[in-house]
Order: structure tokens, then sequence, then C-alpha cells
């Protein structure tokens, strides 16, 4: 009598739940309050010319205004609307901060899967070459690019891309590594799947909330190293709004007109302490769906498994 052997369903690797169950719904209120507030920072960068937002290049008072029903933000050192510069420079530093998390994600996830994946001399390579990457500070690599390319919005995002891609290699690379262990992984590989199937269909899926996190986290820090880049004047010239450069207009004026320099700085703030709570908040939501779908499938399996013994038996 031959026993033909089952495969057993996939399992979702977790890490430890830690604290009671009332710090991860308090988590969760976080970060869908971070959810609403990202939501509404975007519509009002975006629909910024309906809300009312005058021209962020037109003089519309005294320079260096105070605060006021007219200007609820003052104006800057040449008296252009500060809330209508922060609200439409938001459109640039975002745009350029989501391009370059895009294009950085793009590059680095599949180097770290693949890397992560073939192992021995690939993988040597490739994580050496992340490595001397990684050695050098995101902002001096930046640096170096745009001191190549020239000043621009294009530059600025491919030096932010360039610099966070070594990031996005070397996390995957490792989370590949400890998928590519796992029972049904080299299951796939026994019934003949390929490589590129293994990746994308049993591989992915499981690293997907990781992938969620540190993108939403990268978005942050995208946000940060593109405003500084354009605070020392490598991206948006001027009079276009930007909070990077309105953040170095202020700077001449920040003991006599704090407020020049105080929106656009906070607006940088709020994105980064947005980004991460909602990546920790979609990260937590999609690993409990997989480990919720995980479990039906192994009931289902377990299920399904004594039957066909049961007749194999028989038989």
């Amino acid at each position: 009598m031959t026993v033909v052997e089952g495969v057993a369903a996939p399992t979702l690797v977790e890490a430890p739940v830690v604290g009671r169950a009332g710090d991860r719904r308090r988590r969760d209120v976080f970060g869908l309050i971070a959810c609403v507030v990202g939501i509404l920072l975007v519509l009002a960068c975006a629909l910024a010319p309906l809300l009312g937002a005058s021209d962020p290049t037109a003089i519309v008072g005294p320079a260096r205004a105070h605060p006021s029903a007219a200007h609820w933000f003052g104006t800057d050192g040449l008296g252009r609307d500060v809330l209508s510069r922060t609200l439409l420079g938001g459109r640039e530093t975002l745009v350029i901060a989501v391009l370059s998390t895009f294009f950085a994600a793009l590059v680095g996830v599949p180097i770290g899967m693949l890397a992560g994946y073939l192992g021995r001399w690939p993988a040597a390579v490739a994580m050496r070459i992340m490595d001397v990457f990684l050695a050098f500070p995101g902002l001096l690599l930046a640096l170096v690019i745009v001191t190549i390319r020239g000043p621009g919005t294009a530059t600025v995002v491919v030096a932010v891309a360039v610099a966070f891609a070594p990031v996005f290699a070397r996390v995957f690379y490792g989370a590949t590594q400890r998928v590519r262990g796992q029972e049904y992984v080299a299951a796939a590989r026994v019934v003949g799947c390929g490589g590129f199937r293994i990746l994308t269909r049993h591989v992915f899926p499981v690293i997907l909330p990781e992938l969620i996190v540190v993108l939403s986290s990268a978005i942050g820090w995208t946000t940060l190293l593109a405003a500084t880049l354009n605070f020392l004047g490598f991206g948006v010239q001027p009079p276009a709004p930007e909070w990077g450069a309105d953040l170095a207009s202020g700077v001449n004026y920040i003991s006599q007109a704090w407020w020049i320099s105080t929106a656009p700085g906070i607006a940088v703030t709020l994105v980064i302490l947005l980004a991460n709570l909602v990546g920790d908040y979609l990260g937590g939501l999609l690993t409990r769906a997989g480990s919720g779908r995980r479990s039906r499938w192994g009931r289902r399996t377990d299920a399904s498994a004594l039957p066909t013994a049961e007749v194999e038996e028989k038989e």
C-alpha cells in the first residue's frame, strides 16, 4: 500500500504579539486618525485653488505681516500669502516624495527579492553593491547626484530614489531569505514552479505587509530629504512654492517673522508622523488579514486530508 503524503498549507510567520489588546486598539485608533488627516492634507494641497488659495507668487499684502483674518499664516518676506504657498507648495513636495519612493521601490525591491531567493554569489555581489551605497549618508549621496546633474525637480527625484533604493533592497533581501526557507516554498519547487512564479505567488504576498510599512515610512523620509535638497536650492527654483524652499526663505527673518518658516516646517513634520502611523496601521491590518486567511486554509486542508487518507487506506 502506497501512502500519498499531502503538502502542508502555507503558514505565515508572524512576530510574537507584544502588548495587550487595548494597546493594539489604541494604535488602530491612532492609525485611523492618521489616515483621515493624511487624506485631508492631500486633498487640501490638491484642491487648494478651489479652497480659495491665492496665487502663491502674487504679492497680496505688506512684507512679513503677522497672521490675521485676511492672511491666516501671515505673509512672507515679499508679501506673499504663506498659507497659499504652503498648500500649493505641498503639491511639489509630495509629488517628489511619492515619485522618488516609487522608483526606489521599483529598483530596490526586485534586487532584494532576487538576491534573497537566489543566494550564493548573486546575493553576495548585489548586497555588497548595496552596502557601498548604504555606507554613504543619504543626504551626502543625494548631494553628489544633484551636483553632477544640476538643480531641478527631476534631479531631486532621481537623487532621493538612488539614496533610498539600497534601503529597500536590504530590507527585502532579509524578508525574502526568511520566507524562502518555509515548507510551502520547498513544496512549490518540488511540483515544478519556476523562480518567478514562486517569488510573485508565494513570497511576495507574504512580505506585502512589510512592503506597505516600508513604503509608507519611506514617503515620510523622502519628503524630508526632498525638502532638504530644496532648502539647499538644488530643486524647485524661486518663486515657485515648495516646503523646503519656503523654509529657506524664512531663515533670515526667523527672529522677526517666525511664521514664514513655521508653516512649511510643521507640514514636513506632520507628513513624517502621518506616514509612520499609517504604515504601522496598514501593516497590522494586512498581517492580521493574512493570518486569518492562512488559518482558514489550514482548517480546510486538515479537513480534506482525512477522507483522502481513508480512501487510500481502503484501497
